[in-house]
């Protein structure tokens, strides 16, 4: 059956572009369901451990990469802690700072 997938998920996603055009541009495959579903599990609160279990990746790293790409859920934690602000404000250092700096590379 895993060999078949891509040819039953190609015949399906055909079918649906005769509906739905705009679908024609995206990438549809077996993996993309899989990685949906993966990051829907973490965006409810799945643990990566259980995530990675189920996905069946040798090391929690490889799962690592869903958290990474869910920036919603890094706004979200970010709101959780209590920071607020400009998230993409740049560090701009202080006179003090930049001599300091400058004293301890001479």
């Amino acid at each position: 059956m895993r060999f078949g997938a891509p040819q039953i998920v190609r015949r399906a996603a055909a079918k649906e572009v005769a509906i739905r055009p705009d679908l024609a541009e995206k990438p549809i495959w077996p993996h993309i369901f899989r990685h949906s579903l993966a990051m829907k599990l973490l965006q409810s609160g799945l643990d990566l451990l259980t995530i990675q279990a189920w996905r069946g990746h040798a090391q929690v790293a490889t799962t690592h990469r869903y958290a990474a790409a869910d920036v919603e859920m890094m706004r979200n934690g970010l709101e959780k802690a209590g920071i607020e602000g400009n998230y993409g404000a740049r560090f701009r250092p202080t006179d003090a700072i930049l001599q300091l700096l400058n004293s301890i590379l001479s």
